[in-house]
């Protein structure tokens, strides 16, 4: 198995969750069949076609989203209150060493982070912020809040920011 196959295989085990997303994204493919999942939720580049043929246990976003709407939901959801080291989040990265490694974020770090966007970068009310990065790597969640909390927009670009696009969304 691969590096991307096994780091694919790791996360869902290491925190047992029963969901991941992968992208196929600037050209390169990611092996999440290859890993063995038993089941992938997949999502289309663009339009509604996936464009691919899934595997029988595999199903579409749009099958995913119809089989959620059928589902009841409640209008109102209570607060649930925790101290402020209770983990919210886990990053993963694989840092210099390739090796997957869990992060925990306590309720504590986007406040950080948030603190740290409005002193460094100016993000204030108001603001439109663009970070280019996947919102899977560490750098997603880190910008997510900071504008959120801060009262910016958060402007989401879907595409490599290497070109011509990604320019213009900027202008």
């Amino acid at each position: 198995m691969c590096r991307s196959q096994s780091n694919i295989a790791f996360y869902p085990r290491y925190v047992g969750c029963s969901f991941r997303e992968q992208f196929v994204l600037w050209g390169k493919e990611l092996r999440v069949v290859e890993a063995d999942p038993f089941k992938a939720i997949v999502l289309p580049v663009s339009g509604n076609s996936v464009g691919i043929e899934l595997r029988k246990q595999d199903v579409s976003w749009k099958e995913f989203l119809s089989i959620a709407s059928q589902r009841p939901r409640s209008n109102h959801y209570s607060p649930v209150y925790r101290p402020i080291d209770s983990t919210i989040n886990i990053l993963f990265s694989s840092g210099t060493t390739g090796e997957p490694k869990a992060i925990p974020w306590t309720q504590l770090s986007p406040i950080r982070c948030s603190a740290d966007g409005w002193a460094h970068n100016d993000i204030r009310a108001g603001d439109v912020y663009c970070w280019p990065t996947n919102l899977g790597w560490a750098m997603g969640p880190v910008v997510l809040f900071t504008c959120f909390l801060n009262g910016a927009t958060l402007a989401l670009y879907h595409g490599s920011p290497l070109g011509r696009g990604f320019g213009k969304f900027i202008q």
